[in-house]
């Protein structure tokens, strides 16, 4: 078998593989659009409020005795996010509040103004509801890979540089803004997708020859704390899948896989 044949193979194995451990391991709940989310590197976070016992992530748990579940939030939404922030916290949104303060609400004339209120505050709720149980995240974040190292032997990524933070922002009245950061807590290096020269080429071409790609990511969260500008979020990174997108048909490229302390398998 020829190296572009070995590579082909390694990269259909790869496919089969991204998709069942990114889209198939347990179950999703409140699914958003699959927007990509643009790493932020922020410098040391302050450290988590959350306690651990053991690497269960079922036994971590957040301020206020907030038990930090098992269920997958897939692709969320800044609402969703805001929405989480405050599950882990502990907390319970001023959902009525803000359904006092929607722009459809405020619209509706007298006749209609009671229905459309009930209504988004059933939406409100609905949104908060879908975060129970959560405990995994899944991402798409935006990212590039550079020119070939040779001396390494593969390419880096800008995504999940140290101290990365991904910022979700929604402001669910007018006068109120709400933000929650996401912050890596893995201590070693994710932004190197080791190959071999003929791999790598092979990437780049099956790439169309952009290096724009997305990691469609897996993280497992490990805490949370509030600070003056808002919630963090603390998370390990699990695994990515390096995706391209060529004229709108996603390829996976390669995949990056670590354990539960981060080390890579």
């Amino acid at each position: 078998m020829s190296a572009s044949d070995r590579v082909g193979s390694m990269r259909a194995g790869l496919l089969a593989a991204a998709l069942c451990a990114l889209a198939g391991c347990g179950s999703e709940a409140g699914a958003g659009p699959a927007t990509a989310a643009t790493g932020n590197p922020q410098g040391d976070a302050a450290k988590t409020a959350a306690a651990r016992s053991g690497d269960d992530p079922a036994s971590a748990a957040a301020p206020g005795g907030t038990t930090i579940g098992t269920e997958l939030l897939s692709h969320p939404d800044d609402l969703q996010m805001v929405m989480l922030g405050y599950r882990l916290r502990g907390l319970v949104p001023p959902v009525a509040q803000w359904a006092e303060g929607q722009h459809v609400v405020l619209r509706a004339n007298e006749f209609e103004r009671a229905a459309v209120l009930e209504s988004e505050r059933n939406r409100l709720q609905s949104v908060y509801d879908g975060t129970a149980g959560i405990g995994r995240l899944r991402l798409n974040v935006s990212s590039q890979f550079s020119e070939y190292d040779g001396n390494r032997g593969g390419y880096y990524l800008t995504a999940f540089s140290p101290g990365s933070v991904f910022t979700f922002s929604a402001q669910p009245v007018s006068t109120t803004q709400e933000q929650v950061r996401v912050q890596v807590d893995n201590e070693e290096e994710l932004n190197f997708w080791p190959l071999d020269a003929a791999a790598a080429q092979h990437a780049l071409r099956e790439a169309g020859g952009t290096r724009s790609v997305t990691l469609d990511s897996s993280f497992r969260i490990t805490g949370v704390s509030q600070r003056s500008d808002g919630t963090t979020i603390t998370v390990r990174l699990q695994r990515y899948a390096i995706v391209a997108d060529r004229y709108r048909d996603p390829l996976v490229l390669g995949e990056r896989v670590f354990d539960e302390e981060g080390s890579r398998r």
